[in-house]
């Protein structure tokens, strides 16, 4: 089976590819609601994330994107929980939370651009008021169902 994000060939059962770490499914036909990968569980986003940290060639689906923004969402609530009974204590474990998860952060938003055919540049339309909207739509959007030029479909 042909890495979707290297092109390197791994064994027929692998789940993740021996090279590059990204994550390798077998294409059975399934598009769910999440978009070209929609069985991605929770679990196979955050640590396929975690995994690719600093990867931000290839291209991400709506599942991994979604359930890694999810992971965030909590992780920062329950930083926050831990921080807010230190008592008055600097946000230490915020901080910490969110130096770990930001390049994982980055990394899996420039593989989510590149899905909808989009360069990671466009991540920087955020820093505008207006671009958030645009910026949402590409993120729920479904990607390219063909190869495009970031990679094949995952």
């Amino acid at each position: 089976m042909y890495c979707p994000n290297c092109g390197k060939q791994n064994p027929n059962h692998a789940n993740f590819c021996l090279e590059c770490g990204a994550t390798i499914q077998a294409n059975t036909g399934y598009r769910g609601l999440m978009g070209n990968s929609g069985d991605m569980t929770f679990t196979e986003s955050v640590s396929s994330c975690f995994a690719r940290a600093f990867v931000f060639k290839g291209r991400a689906s709506r599942a991994e994107y979604w359930w890694f923004a999810l992971f965030n969402l909590l992780a920062s609530i329950v930083a926050g929980m831990i921080d807010q009974s230190a008592y008055g204590e600097p946000a230490t474990v915020t901080a910490i939370t969110n130096l770990v998860i930001l390049f994982p952060s980055l990394a899996v938003n420039i593989r989510r651009l590149h899905d909808t055919g989009h360069s990671g540049w466009w991540y920087l339309i955020i820093l505008t008021i207006i671009g958030i909207i645009p910026y949402f739509i590409w993120m729920v959007s479904k990607g390219d169902d063909r190869q495009n030029e970031y990679g094949v479909p995952v």
